[in-house]
């Protein structure tokens, strides 16, 4: 279990210089959603999809890069895809606000017509890059230059550090093409089932990864009181199933010390097997596998 020591929080509404943006959602009209409608007066700040730690920060100034804009590859045309240079003054570990302070930003930009397809500022010199050109999803900062994954093509981009192209995007394959070290096909292990799709730990993800093809399925097990293995991921289960609301329960309730740290719940090791089964879900969705 990881214990929260710092945070630093950044308004939605913050926005750094540059042209206005949100101006279009793909049908000609403006953004709307959240309470918010555009075209912004300058660029968006919020929207990271990844940091690290700005070049000489000594670890106390990131970089964080933005994603690609509003929701999709259509309403994002003017929004410009840039790395933001922030200093969070921590609210614990720093004793700090929990501001967040904006020092700047690195432009991506293609100056040099290394992209083979027609980009939004195609005829521009800048050439300035948007969310509609790429999906930026990872980044890695070197001495010299920036790799930053993408999503649409995928590719790999390779960047200087004052976010100019340094060479054509680099197509990178699917996945599912790649072999092992041994040449064999590798082996497809649904994590808790398919749980990028459905709940972890229910039949129904456990179902849809069988179904997509999983060679196996890797579960979580926790022990019942009488020695009966079920699939979930802790054993504390108040905040699954309706344990809590039954009176015939309430004595079970205890503090047990989990992973170093003291925790007040309902455990399974306290319940045998068919009481577990009459537990019903908590808000719709029950975890233990009956």
């Amino acid at each position: 279990m990881n214990t929260l020591i710092g945070f630093a929080s950044l308004p939605a509404d913050t926005f750094a210089e540059g042209p206005q943006s949100g101006g279009n959602n793909g049908n000609g009209e403006p953004i709307s959603g959240n309470g918010r409608t555009g075209p912004f007066e300058g660029q968006p700040v919020q929207g990271f999809s990844g940091v690290q730690f700005a070049p000489g920060s000594n670890g106390d100034t990131f970089w964080f890069l933005s994603d690609n804009g509003f929701g999709s590859q259509g309403n994002s045309a003017d929004y410009l895809l840039r790395l933001y240079q922030v200093d969070p003054d921590f609210a614990g570990t720093e004793a700090g606000d929990g501001t967040v302070d904006i020092q700047g930003f690195v432009q991506l930009s293609d100056p040099n017509n290394l992209i083979d397809f027609e980009i939004v500022n195609e005829a521009t010199d800048e050439r300035l890059l948007t969310g509609a050109d790429f999906d930026v999803e990872s980044i890695v900062v070197t001495e010299d230059n920036l790799w930053i994954g993408e999503e649409f093509g995928p590719y790999l981009l390779q960047f200087d550090l004052n976010g100019v192209l340094q060479q054509a995007p680099i197509p990178t394959p699917n996945i599912p093409t790649l072999n092992t070290l041994n040449g064999q096909d590798p082996l497809v292990i649904g994590h808790r089932g398919a749980s990028g799709s459905r709940p972890e730990h229910t039949l129904a993800a456990y179902k849809l990864a069988i179904e997509q093809g999983a060679d196996f399925i890797e579960p979580d097990l926790v022990a019942t009181k009488d020695g009966v293995l079920i699939a979930r991921h802790e054993n504390e289960i108040s905040g699954t199933t309706d344990v809590a609301d039954r009176p015939e329960f309430a004595d079970r309730q205890t503090t047990k010390v989990i992973d170093g740290d003291e925790l007040t719940g309902w455990f399974t090791e306290d319940f045998t097997l068919e009481e577990l089964k009459t537990c019903g879900p908590r808000n719709g969705f029950l975890e233990c596998v009956r």
